[in-house]
């Protein structure tokens, strides 16, 4: 029996979503419906096409609730989360649904995407795919090189039954940080043995100009070490300690703040026990911001 898609994508209305909504219907893997979640007071412009539904969450859900709103008022088999800045390459669906395991009613499919940077370069990820029955907080967070990240499960890539979705709710409110990682953790917690598969296949074009809305320049290290206090408490104390000394520190260092680095820093100390790469890591990132706050000093008295 062919399994029928819903792809849901949330929107505040931007121009984008054109594209977005388009590469779901041009899929090889014929999609049952588009549902459109729009999170603004705006009316979205979308093509038009009988598989396309526009909804409204009234605003102010954000991404992680306005998701599941659609998720609710979709009636496909199979879940495709899409946002309205990234595209769909046409054999995306295919390529996903033919490589799911047999043995197994639920599952996650992830793959490759492709970054789409301002300069129009960019890049693979992630570099290291999940194993499929390896935990989703120490895949996320562990570090195993200087180079941050290298691993990921890009909410543009993810693919599920809709039964996942109704036993383990998207509901984290607007401002939250990592929602999507948060979700697959909670799931994979509460269906342990749900095997992830992750394609090796580039399938999704994720958009990382200065527009898209995932990124900022503030400092966002107290929310995120939260974020770690909370989501990787029952983790392991490397994990934990790797995650303190990156990802808060690099939002950290993205907003300036030597009082966010400092913070990380004492996190994982607390909290964990960072591997060697997670310190040179953090060392190196903290070097980088303190010589931008030295040049920044010696500029200012130049001018006087």
């Amino acid at each position: 029996m062919k399994l029928s898609v819903s792809v849901i994508i949330p929107t505040i209305g931007r121009s984008s979503l054109d594209a977005a909504v388009r590469s779901a219907l041009a899929q090889t893997y014929a999609v049952s419906e588009v549902v459109v979640v729009v999170d603004s007071d705006i009316e979205p412009v979308v093509p038009e096409d009988d598989r396309v539904t526009v909804i409204h969450t009234g605003g102010g859900a954000g991404s992680s609730r306005a998701r599941q709103s659609g998720i609710d008022e979709s009636t496909g088999d199979v879940i495709g989360l899409l946002d309205d800045d990234d595209v769909w390459l046409p054999d995306k669906l295919d390529i996903q649904l033919s490589s799911l395991p047999t043995d197994s009613a639920l599952w996650i499919a992830s793959c490759r995407f492709r970054t789409i940077t301002a300069d129009g370069g960019g890049s693979q990820w992630p570099v290291r795919l999940i194993g499929i029955h390896e935990p989703v907080d120490q895949y996320l967070v562990r570090f195993y090189s200087l180079r941050f990240g290298g691993a990921s499960a890009q909410t543009s890539t993810l693919l599920f039954p809709r039964e996942i979705a109704e036993a383990v709710p998207m509901d984290l409110p607007l401002g939250a940080v990592h929602d999507d990682p948060s979700w697959l953790i909670d799931v994979r917690r509460r269906f342990p043995d749900i095997p992830i598969v992750q394609s090796p296949d580039v399938l999704v074009e994720y958009n990382m100009t200065s527009a898209s809305l995932s990124r900022t320049d503030s400092d966002q290290s107290a929310a995120y070490i939260q974020w770690g206090k909370e989501y990787l408490e029952p983790s392991d104390r490397r994990s934990r300690g790797d995650y303190f000394l990156t990802s808060p520190l690099s939002s950290a260092v993205s907003g300036k703040s030597l009082r966010g680095v400092v913070r990380s820093l004492a996190a994982g100390v607390w909290y964990g026990r960072p591997g060697k790469w997670a310190w040179g890591f953090a060392l190196v990132s903290s070097a980088r911001l303190v010589l931008m706050k030295a040049m920044g000093i010696v500029a200012q008295l130049t001018k006087r």
